[in-house]
């Protein structure tokens, strides 16, 4: 059986949408929509005995009567019909199925899931699913999904969870990011986390990997690739079911034993990976981690219009064990000359409340900084003269990151608006704590990852 990396990289060339429907909201419909939105330029043949016809194009009473054998066939029928439609599309040589379809092993149907098994075992065709929310690969236009459509980008995702794997989408858009590709695992049937590592290291487009994960079937091929993929690449992820009640709910999701969550903690840092806590952490730490990839230390400097939040930070930094040691005698001067204003503070240094955005990130253009501290953190508040468009604009501007890694952290009125603005010129989180788990991991990948 071919690997799922030499699958995808031999082409997908045209894709059958086995359920497609014309009918507003019904899944078939918008997998097919979602596909020709994303700009697939393969052949897309819609599968239904019912309809001649779909959104323009000619639409097949099944697999066995099209005219070419697809490469991937995407399948959202009933399950037991589905189970049909998958031995028919292994019999006619297809290359990937992707089983959108659910009502296997996570609703306790363990007969159908059976059948379903016995398919896929006799089968050399790879197998996505079921109970997957789709597939989508960027360089390919494909988008065979059932969640909004991603911006593309190089930030890989796999997923247990396809409302997730949208949630996360949504997260990377406004940090102007998106995907690579997206798996939508469901149930595993065939296609598990393995596959995808497998893939992910290999693939030149994707730059990091965040995945989702309640259950692990092959952990030993997991960690073996884990390990691989960490020195290249940062593997962000963010477990579910921790307790014991929430992992009782992953038997109901996707039908599998959730991992002991003190276990999997372990695992993570024994592979180097980052496991994260919520979904703004996951998304925000691995942007971080994937733009800056690591430091040489602990030193960091605040520099900030806001002395309060400067200071709520500080301490944030400084329980974690950040060094925020003082600003040297010798570079007062040439932070204020830089900055074109005085401040007052040692680190943090406060510019105060009548600063702008322009006299913050002067003081990244400070070369003697790199001497002294790994990182420089950008503190601030926008004020009622400053909006978004303004204050991107001073940081693309005013900005020098080649002297010492920078990451910013805008809060008050218009923060989101901000920050969409901003992360195209520099990492950004929405939170000191995010902050802080930032710049850990970048100090811990600068002595652990080689």
């Amino acid at each position: 059986m071919k690997s799922l990396r030499e699958v995808i990289n031999e082409g997908i060339e045209s894709i059958a949408i086995v359920g497609a429907s014309p009918v507003e909201g019904k899944v078939g419909n918008i997998i097919l929509k979602n596909l020709i939105n994303y700009g697939f330029k393969g052949k897309i043949y819609p599968v239904n005995p019912k309809y001649k016809e779909i959104m323009g194009l000619k639409t097949y009473p099944n697999i066995s009567s099209l005219p070419e054998v697809p490469d991937v066939v995407v399948i959202a029928v009933p399950p037991r019909i589905a189970i049909n439609v998958l031995d028919e599309a292994s019999k006619y040589g297809a290359k990937l199925a992707v089983i959108i379809t659910a009502g296997f092993r996570e609703v306790g149907n363990i007969e159908l899931d059976k059948k379903l098994h016995d398919v896929i075992s006799k089968s050399k065709m790879r197998v996505l699913g079921p109970n997957s929310a789709g597939i989508t690969l960027s360089r390919l236009g494909i988008h065979a999904s059932i969640e909004v459509l991603p911006t593309k980008g190089p930030v890989g995702l796999v997923m247990q969870s396809g409302a997730l794997g949208g949630v996360v989408i949504s997260r990377l858009r406004k940090l102007s990011s998106g995907i690579s590709f997206f798996f939508s695992l469901g149930n595993m049937s065939d296609i598990e986390f393995s596959d995808v590592l497998d893939y992910a290291l290999q693939d030149e487009d994707t730059e990091s990997l965040i995945a989702y994960i309640e259950w692990l079937r092959n952990g030993r091929k997991f960690m073996e690739l884990a390990k691989k993929f960490v020195k290249v690449k940062p593997l962000c992820l963010i477990k579910g079911g921790w307790g014991v009640q929430s992992s009782e709910a992953v038997k109901s999701h996707t039908g599998g034993l959730a991992t002991n969550y003190e276990v999997f903690k372990a695992v993570c840092r024994q592979i180097g990976a980052y496991l994260a806590e919520d979904l703004d952490e996951l998304v925000e730490v691995c942007e971080v981690i994937r733009r800056i990839k690591s430091i040489k230390g602990r030193r960091a400097l605040i520099v900030t219009n806001s002395g309060g939040l400067g200071v709520i930070t500080a301490s944030h930094l400084e329980s974690a064990g950040i060094d925020l040691r003082p600003l040297p005698e010798e570079l007062k001067d040439k932070v204020v000359k830089e900055a074109g204003k005085s401040f007052s503070g040692k680190n943090p240094i406060d510019f105060g409340g009548d600063a702008t955005i322009e006299n913050v990130v002067a003081v990244s253009r400070v070369t003697e900084l790199s001497k002294y501290y790994d990182i420089l953190i950008l503190v601030y508040v926008p004020t009622a003269a400053e909006g978004a468009e303004k204050i991107s604009k001073g940081v693309r501007d005013g900005i020098n990151t080649e002297n010492v890694p920078v990451i910013t952290y805008f809060d008050g009125e218009g923060k989101d608006e901000v920050m969409l603005h901003v992360s195209k010129y520099v990492p950004i989180v929405s939170s000191a704590h995010n902050l802080t788990k930032a710049i850990k991991e970048l100090a811990r990948r600068g002595v652990e990852i080689r």
